[in-house]
């Protein structure tokens, strides 16, 4: 990284650079490779074609060994590592999105404070294991938001299963909270036959009258129902 110190004051190098740069082994390297590192490297002061011809060959040769770093990693290491490495990164970079306050972190030491010890069993301070039980936290919360939209089948039926947007609940609140009318109770009325007429549930029904599961409704009972 030293090296690239310098780079802000390099001369600019005329002619036209093609889409792939260098090869090693076979595999392209970029010229937009490039300057996505040296982005990093200068903060964007410098890009491929303004370095001079040592420190194109120099950049090459360190753009290089993370190609074949990852080559050479995705021919050795398996697809279930791979998965794993991924699953990682995806993980980690979700939980960053999550803010965990200090008092959730401390809660989470308290509650399991027995399984933070030290080779010699002593418990281990609550400063040292204080990031490590935040990450822990934030991507606890990452997997909870995802699983809330996650549907699990089991024997053919669904354990587990995102729960349905429901709009019915605001305007039925709309109709209980506003204007109502009196509806006297005839012979041969139900409470759910009185509730669909009005096209609410028996429950929310039950509610504006302030009646219990087991109340009975009698003939002449005046029952308050959504104004139309």
């Amino acid at each position: 990284m030293k090296r690239f110190m310098v780079l802000c004051a390099l001369v600019i190098v005329t002619g036209v650079s093609a889409k792939t740069i260098a090869t090693v082994n076979g595999y392209a390297i970029g010229e937009k490779e490039a300057n996505a590192f040296l982005k990093v490297a200068t903060k964007g002061k410098v890009t491929y074609k303004r370095l001079r011809k040592k420190d194109k060959v120099a950049l090459v040769e360190r753009l290089a060994v993370d190609k074949m770093v990852l080559r050479t990693a995705m021919k050795e290491i398996s697809k279930k590592e791979q998965e794993s490495i991924i699953a990682g990164f995806w993980l980690r970079k979700k939980a960053a999105k999550y803010k965990v306050s200090d008092k959730e972190v401390k809660a989470a030491y308290s509650e399991n404070k027995k399984f933070f010890k030290d080779k010699k069993g002593k418990i281990i301070p609550f400063a040292k294991v204080k990031e490590m039980i935040k990450n822990s936290i934030a991507q606890k919360k990452a997997v909870a938001k995802m699983m809330k939209k996650t549907k699990i089948v089991m024997d053919g039926k669904v354990i587990s299963a995102p729960k349905a947007k429901s709009t019915s609940k605001k305007s039925s609140d709309k109709k209980m909270s506003g204007k109502y009318s009196l509806y006297t109770v005839k012979s041969g009325n139900t409470l759910s036959g009185i509730a669909n007429r009005y096209k609410i549930s028996t429950k929310e029904l039950r509610k504006m009258n302030g009646m219990d599961t087991k109340a009975i409704i009698k003939i002449g009972q005046k029952l308050k129902v959504p104004a139309k």
